[in-house]
């Protein structure tokens, strides 16, 4: 979240002109500033979608700021912060979604869908996606005209995420593990969706079942004891001392580019993860769930593969081929890095992301 707020403040402050014409709004300050805005910046409230209680406050500062355009988080078509907003002098509104909107429908429950929004008065003007499978759940779920989304995929930094920070000894230094090691590494949250049991069950598949002694697992994200559940499934197995969860860190630049693959293993909805990009831009051939947007963070056969999602077998049958054959996974993290420098730069997410908030607050103009 702090990585888009950082996007947008630099999107918004380039379209306005100034750093002084954004603000932001917070659902729920905390004494401190946010930490993703420059030092010194005090343009912001505190604003509750779901509370009308914070809009008095919000809506004063709106016109004191002759604020005219706003770009919101999930914001929903039927939300009352609209009405809100365009009560207050707002001519535009774009939602950006970084979550799912809805599950699909069909028939007479999506026309009824479609029906309460093209009815309601009070929407935003247009619908920002991160993925193509989100998109289709805006229009065939909730029922948001086509031509009222669009798709804009995250970026990265390349420079930050590359190949070039390979350190031949770093991944010994810091988890002790061969330099000769096969690694395979995820970072995300550990909660049951994002299918880190499956990643588990893999790595027992190829350490106890199928004798792979030279890889290794590197797991990062785990808050304190969040690891404890996983490390019991292990216990028994000699894959224990071949996961080792690396919890939150801020050395993860120089850590991928010294593994052999990345995973994302998530079972349930996934959008656009920006942990992919990550891996993809230090060249790591990636392997993950065949869910909706996750396999539009890579291309099938050429920068990775998709697998049956919690089918742990299937995970360690696409791995293993990568471990395999060295010449493959040469390629695949060619094509990787090469994707991310053509379509997946920050540079580009700013750019696309400029030119469709232009298109839409100033439509009218």
């Amino acid at each position: 979240m702090e990585t888009l707020e950082r996007t947008f403040f630099e999107v918004c402050s380039k379209i306005s002109g100034s750093d002084a014409n954004v603000f932001f709004s917070f659902n729920g300050l905390s004494p401190n500033p946010p930490r993703s805005l420059p030092e010194g910046f005090t343009n912001y409230i505190n604003l509750n979608y779901q509370d009308n209680g914070t809009f008095d406050a919000a809506a004063k500062f709106i016109k004191h700021n002759k604020i005219k355009y706003a770009l919101c988080f999930d914001l929903q078509p039927h939300s009352s912060l609209c009405k809100m907003l365009r009560d207050n002098g707002v001519l535009s509104i774009v939602s950006y979604w970084g979550a799912t909107i809805s599950s699909e429908n069909a028939f007479l429950k999506l026309l009824i869908k479609k029906i309460e929004v093209f009815l309601r008065q009070n929407k935003p003007d247009h619908f920002i996606f991160e993925s193509h499978a989100m998109q289709r759940l805006a229009i065939y779920g909730r029922g948001i005209p086509k031509s009222s989304t669009s798709v804009i995929p995250t970026g990265i930094d390349p420079e930050k995420y590359t190949p070039s920070k390979f350190n031949p000894h770093y991944l010994q230094q810091e988890f002790n593990i061969p330099s000769n090691a096969k690694t395979i590494f995820y970072s995300g949250h550990m909660e049951k969706r994002k299918g880190v049991q499956v990643i588990i069950e893999s790595a027992i598949e190829l350490v106890d079942r199928r004798q792979q002694d030279d890889v290794y697992f590197i797991i990062c994200g785990n808050r304190p004891n969040e690891e404890q559940p996983f490390l019991q499934t292990l216990e028994k197995f000699k894959a224990r001392y071949r996961v080792i969860f690396g919890g939150y860190r801020s050395d993860l630049p120089y850590i991928m580019p010294n593994c052999t693959l990345g995973v994302v293993a998530s079972t349930g909805w996934d959008s656009f993860p920006m942990s992919t990009l990550e891996m993809a831009g230090s060249g790591l051939p990636i392997v993950v769930s065949r869910l909706q947007g996750l396999v539009e963070t890579l291309e099938e056969g050429v920068t990775g593969y998709t697998f049956e999602p919690g089918n742990a077998l299937d995970l360690a049958d696409k791995i293993q081929a990568l471990l395999d054959n060295e010449a493959l996974r040469q390629q695949f993290s060619v094509n990787s890095r090469k994707r991310i420098i053509h379509g997946y730069t920050r540079e580009h997410q700013i750019n696309r992301l400029s030119a469709q908030l232009k298109s839409t607050w100033f439509k009218q103009l």
